[in-house]
């Protein structure tokens, strides 16, 4: 429960309009992954040395961070050829089934 919760308020976060405004910077994305792994890395340190309230904190602030890099992700600007660009801008017909 505690997981998801700290998941949907890291996806809270990064829908926030202060925060979103810089979702399609490649070095914010970059430093998010890097921060992430650092944080997981130091809560299987911190595990294996017996600081488990530091590892839960760790780990609760990873499932922070995953939320709002997974709403930076999806905020991302689509490609001209991407499907739904083509469907919006009428190129692609949807009245025959895909194959």
């Amino acid at each position: 429960m505690a997981i998801a919760a700290a998941f949907a308020c890291g996806i809270v976060l990064g829908l926030h309009p202060a925060v979103a405004r810089h979702a399609a910077s490649h070095i914010l994305l970059s430093s998010f992954f890097i921060f992430i792994g650092v944080l997981v890395l130091a809560g299987i340190m911190l595990v294996k040395i017996g600081r488990l309230f530091l590892a839960t904190v760790a780990s609760l602030l990873s499932w922070v961070l995953l939320g709002s890099l997974g709403t930076f992700i999806a905020e991302q600007p689509l490609d001209a050829n991407h499907v739904i660009s083509l469907v919006e801008q009428g190129r692609f017909p949807l009245k025959t089934p895909l194959r």
